[in-house]
């Protein structure tokens, strides 16, 4: 199967071209002139588009297995597509808990029939260096550590036997991605609200307060120096965090980190307006640790956009315990509408976008072939119209959650056809071939 895509714009660097590429045997053969694009089985009239590089969502809860009611392997890939997303990197805080090379294994050949674009997939940082080499011999793509888990015998909880663990990474070369949260602070004062029957979104928010996030990083950072390893902090919510992050950085650590469009977009004023549709962990932070995450984003202090796409039920939403109210929001089919807006507006590039959301997430973590458009390079590639407007209607959504802070927004631009290794499964708000994905191992092509 071959495909060309003609008369169109082309994203190269941070370069726009005029132009057409063809895709032969899944990977890109030509990018040139339109007049001297290869004859292929199929053309696609581009005018009017912007080719860019299939997305990389590096933080998605796909969930499947005993969380299917709420997202399953086919719509969590279609909201994908939707999205612009090509390849899509799964959590594995699913039930039951990726946590063994067993499970890996039996996850992964459960979405090879199911998915519509590549996934690859985390497991979880474990204690033992054989499990860490049996996951990642499975095909991990990287490993997870959930620093806010509130059972206070966990292994990680010890010093000692996380800087083991790390280290065993380190000489993996494999990354860990961190959720950086203080979850023995949290825990107490959780647990004294529960006693005193405080439930308020206030009493969620000094749970989750910032001065927790920065505890985490600098405690991940100290461990990960001491281990020699790789570490990601996923979701970066407060300006302190991220000041963490820079100053490890300028002692020669590598440490990468991501923001989400929520923590980009929305503040904590917004939790009054929209309630648990708009609560996730950690929570929306104020107006001045927005304003500073999306400076460092446009200055290359933060590595990557992810959706931390986390779909729920109405009902798990809409409970009235705060408690009970499941942190996290779909996330696909909205994050790249929100910043091609913020194109439109002049407020960042389409090269910013880019280097966001599919080149350096792809070099983070392993992807080959992913993330550029260029000769030799996988056939995954979006089209856009970059002056359409619409309002989000989650009501429409692909994802099983029909819910989302964002409805409303007013947005420029969306995707109006995703492409994976040259077929074409999402064409115009219709999904056209199904079933295309692959699961992505690190460094495999």
């Amino acid at each position: 199967m071959s495909l060309r895509i003609t008369d169109t714009k082309l994203v190269i660097g941070k370069e726009v071209i005029e132009g057409g590429i063809s895709i032969r045997d899944g990977r890109i053969d030509k990018i040139c002139k339109t007049a001297l694009l290869p004859k292929t089985d199929r053309t696609i009239d581009g005018r009017g588009l912007v080719a860019i590089p299939g997305l990389v969502d590096a933080h998605v809860h796909l969930r499947d297995m005993e969380f299917s009611y709420k997202e399953n392997f086919s719509s969590g890939t279609l909201a994908a597509a939707a999205g612009g997303f090509t390849t899509v990197l799964d959590m594995p805080n699913t039930k039951p808990p990726t946590s063994s090379d067993e499970r890996l294994v039996e996850k992964i050949a459960k979405a090879r029939t199911a998915i519509h674009v590549n996934v690859g997939f985390y497991a979880s940082l474990a204690e033992s260096a054989i499990d860490l080499r049996r996951m990642e011999n499975a095909g991990a793509i990287a490993f997870k550590l959930y620093m806010n888990e509130l059972n206070s015998d966990a292994w990680h909880k010890d010093p000692r036997k996380l800087v083991s663990s790390l280290e065993e990474c380190g000489a993996l070369g494999i990354p860990v991605a961190i959720h950086a949260e203080n979850g023995p602070a949290i825990a107490r004062i959780q647990t004294k609200c529960h006693e005193t029957g405080r439930n308020s979104m206030p009493d969620f928010l000094r749970a989750h307060a910032p001065k927790f996030e920065l505890e985490a990083v600098h405690m991940i950072v100290d461990l990960a120096r001491r281990a020699h390893s790789k570490v990601h902090v996923c979701h970066l919510s407060t300006h302190r965090g991220l000041r963490e992050i820079t100053a490890a950085r300028g002692k020669g650590m590598e440490v990468t980190c991501e923001a989400t469009p929520h923590h980009l977009l929305l503040d904590s004023a917004d939790l009054d307006r929209k309630g648990g549709f708009a609560l996730m962990v950690p929570p929306l932070r104020r107006r001045s640790d927005t304003r500073a995450l999306w400076k460092a984003m446009l200055g290359g202090r933060i590595d990557i956009v992810a959706s931390d796409h986390a779909p729920h039920t109405l009902e798990e939403k809409e409970a009235k315990d705060v408690w009970a109210v499941r942190p996290g929001l779909p996330g696909l089919e909205t994050t790249l509408s929100l910043l091609l807006t913020r194109v439109h507006r002049g407020e960042m590039t389409l090269a910013d976008l880019i280097r966001l959301l599919a080149q350096t997430p792809a070099e983070i973590f392993g992807l080959r072939g992913k993330g550029r458009l260029e000769t030799g390079m996988d056939g995954d590639l979006v089209l856009i119209d970059p002056k359409t407007r619409f309002e989000i209607d989650s009501s429409k959504f692909y994802s099983k959650a029909h819910f989302s802070p964002f409805d409303g927004f007013k947005c420029v631009g969306r995707p109006v056809m995703t492409i994976v290794a040259g077929h074409v499964v999402h064409d115009r708000g219709e999904i056209v071939e199904k079933n295309q994905g692959r699961v992505v191992v690190r460094g495999v092509r």
